[in-house]
């Protein structure tokens, strides 16, 4: 496996939210369908920085602030499911759209994954370090 940066997946997730906003914009071609996708890839790609900053923060502090790391990935769930909540209940979205955007995460993962197998010098360096 290759050996996986959390700044190539974030570029991807960028790259996945643009394609994906286009894709929907010329295949649709409704402003419903384009705002469903592009919201729900913009929550995933902040929850994603917030993620990683908060775990990044806490394994370089001391061990003192591991009760931070226990207060802030619980209220950072929270308000994630609170604002995904309040757009699906009060927004005028297309759900299978809006789940579309919410799995770009997943989808950036698994591209950053298989580029190693795109791409043989990558997996040649894994294997003989050169």
């Amino acid at each position: 496996m290759k050996e996986t940066k959390l700044s190539d997946i974030e570029r991807i997730n960028v790259i996945v939210l643009v394609i994906g906003s286009v894709l929907a914009m010329v295949i649709m071609r409704e402003f419903k369908y384009v705002f469903s996708f592009a919201v729900a890839s913009a929550i995933m790609t902040l929850n994603f920085r917030f993620l990683k900053k908060i775990i990044e923060g806490s394994l370089l502090q001391a061990e003192n602030k591991k009760i931070e790391l226990a207060i802030k990935l619980p209220l950072k769930f929270l308000v994630l499911v609170a604002l995904i909540a309040v757009i699906i209940i009060y927004g005028d979205i297309d759900l299978i759209f809006f789940l579309m955007g919410l799995s770009t995460v997943l989808m950036s993962v698994v591209v950053n994954q298989f580029s190693g197998l795109w791409n043989p010098a990558v997996k040649r360096r894994q294997k003989n370090g050169a």
